[in-house]
């Protein structure tokens, strides 16, 4: 992409990257699981997992930029479809972390990072970026607010890139922030609760997802 280009886009990529910075650090599943899977398995674990999440946000990016999320918001058995599955994903998740939270004793998920650990947690990442029906939406509202119809594909690219290398600073940063020894003992301390307010938590976002519908 030209010198010319990044400078004339220059407001519309400042945009775009503000309101992506402003989703991804707050507070949702995603965030949820990477701060779960840090306290509780390990670093390397969440580092994983905090991958399949980018991998699956830059998927969703793909298909608005390439026009599938607005065919998808045009079909209700398509977004029906992805509602559901994101829902029962959550419930499932909701439901590990409630039996987590009635197992005594130490965690339950050990901190180990095994390559067959790292991948498990990448494909959790993913799939729960993947069935979650507002991101597409999500990135719809943001690619076109802050990219327009005249926008040329190298600036889209480069606007898509980016948002993701904040995301991996994002999610790493909280990866590495909560999988320190003291957030591991005061993990440990409070396990039992912490997990069932996760359930809580997640459960609360298929309720959300589940119920949710396109305007």
């Amino acid at each position: 992409m030209s010198a010319d280009i990044l400078w004339e886009y220059l407001p519309n990529l400042l945009v775009i990257l503000s309101i992506f910075t402003v989703g991804v650090a707050s507070p949702g599943p995603a965030t949820l699981m990477i701060l779960g899977t840090a306290m509780a398995r390990g670093r390397a674990p969440a580092i994983a997992l905090s991958c399949g999440v980018v991998l699956g946000s830059m998927v969703w990016a793909g298909t608005a930029a390439l026009g599938f999320v607005a065919a998808l918001k045009t079909s209700a058995t398509l977004f029906t479809a992805l509602k559901l599955a994101g829902g029962f994903y959550l419930i499932f998740l909701a439901a590990r972390a409630w039996r987590s939270a009635f197992t005594p004793g130490a965690a339950a998920a050990p901190r180990s990072a095994g390559t067959g650990n790292l991948r498990s947690c990448f494909v959790q990442g993913l799939l729960l970026h993947l069935t979650n029906p507002k991101a597409p939406l999500v990135w719809l509202a943001t690619l076109s607010v802050g990219v327009g119809e005249t926008a040329p594909a190298a600036f889209l690219t480069a606007a898509i890139l980016l948002c993701a290398l904040v995301a991996m600073s994002v999610f790493v940063g909280y990866a590495f922030l909560f999988s320190t020894h003291a957030a591991s003992r005061v993990y440990l301390s409070v396990r039992r609760p912490t997990d069932a307010l996760l359930g809580i938590l997640f459960g609360a976002a298929a309720l959300k997802i589940l119920t949710y519908r396109l305007n």
